[in-house]
C-alpha cells in the first residue's frame, strides 16, 4: 500500500545537503521533489568577529557549543576544514534536533545533548539547564543566524552562565525559477514544505497567491504561527519541529478519494 505522498509534487525550499537528503526521502516515499531554494546562507558581511570566535572554539576555549541549525555547522566546517582544524574533544556540543546533530557528526564531532521531543530553542535550553549549574559548567558559545531570536543566550545569561554569541551566517532570499513560481500559483505543485519564517516570507513575496489546492505543510507549531501571520492557510503542522516527522506525517495522511468522470 502506498502512502499519501505517492505521486505528489513537493516543493523543497532549501538546497545543499539538507535539500538533497529531503529530496531523497521524498523519492523513497514515491513523491516527486522540486528542489527550489527560497533561502540560502551567506557569511556575515564582516566575518572577522565570527572567525575570531571560531578560532577560539577550535583552540578549546569553550566548554559548550550550542547550535540551532545545520547551517551553523556548515559555516563552521567552511572555516575549520581548509585550516586543518577540528572541534576539540573538550568542547561538548548541544544540538537543537536530529538534523543538526547529523551535521555535527558529519563534521567528525560527538553530540553531547539533543532535546527530547520538540526540536526548538526553548525546549533545548529548558532541558539542558535542568540539573546543571553555571558555577560548574564553564564557558558557552551560541552560534546562530542574524535572524534567529536570542532565546538560548538570553536564558543562559539569566541563569548566570558565561556565554558568548556568534552570528555565524546571514539568511538571504533566493528567487524561484519562473516555472516553479507559476506551478505554485496554478496548482501544479501539490505540497510546499514550510521550514522557517524566512522561507514563509520569501514564498509570500514571490508567490502572493498560492493555488487553493496547494497544501502548506509546516515543520512545527512556531512556524505555523509565523505562517498564519503572513496570511498562509497551513494544512498540516508537524508535532516535533522535525522535517523527518513532517514527511512521515504527510505520508500517513488519508489519501484523497479518486475522482472518476
Amino acid at each position: 500500500m502506498t502512502g499519501a505522498l505517492q505521486g505528489a509534487r513537493v516543493l523543497v525550499p532549501r538546497a545543499g545537503a539538507w535539500g538533497e537528503r529531503v529530496a531523497a526521502e521524498l523519492r523513497r516515499r514515491g513523491a516527486d521533489p522540486v528542489v527550489a531554494p527560497l533561502i540560502q546562507t551567506a557569511p556575515p558581511r564582516d566575518p572577522s568577529v565570527r572567525d575570531g570566535m571560531f578560532a577560539e572554539l577550535a583552540a578549546g576555549r569553550y566548554d559548550w557549543l550550542f547550535v540551532t541549525s545545520a547551517a551553523s555547522i556548515e559555516q563552521l566546517a567552511a572555516f575549520l576544514t581548509p585550516r586543518g582544524l577540528t572541534l576539540p574533544a573538550t568542547t561538548q556540543v548541544a544540538a537543537v534536533g536530529q538534523a543538526t546533530a547529523r551535521a555535527v557528526a558529519d563534521l567528525g564531532a560527538d553530540v553531547a545533548f539533543v532535546p527530547v521531543g520538540q526540536s526548538s530553542a526553548r525546549a533545548m535550553i529548558a532541558q539542558w539547564s535542568a540539573g546543571r549549574a553555571a558555577a560548574s559548567t564553564g564557558r558557552c558559545l551560541v552560534v546562530r543566524s542574524d535572524l534567529a531570536a536570542a532565546v538560548i543566550s538570553d536564558e543562559l545569561e539569566l541563569q548566570g552562565y558565561t556565554v558568548d554569541v556568534c552570528i555565524g551566517y546571514r539568511t538571504v532570499g533566493v528567487d524561484l525559477p519562473d516555472a516553479v513560481a507559476r506551478d505554485l500559483a496554478d496548482g501544479r505543485i501539490d505540497v510546499v514544505l514550510l521550514t522557517s519564517l524566512s522561507v514563509g516570507r520569501e514564498l509570500r513575496r514571490q508567490v502572493p497567491q498560492l493555488a487553493a489546492s496547494v497544501l502548506v505543510a509546516s515543520i512545527g507549531p512556531g512556524t505555523t504561527r509565523d505562517a498564519e501571520r503572513l496570511g498562509f492557510t497551513v494544512g498540516h503542522t508537524a508535532h516535533t519541529q522535525s522535517v523527518d516527522a513532517l514527511l512521515a506525517e504527510l505520508d500517513s495522511r488519508p489519501r484523497s478519494p479518486e475522482v472518476t468522470p
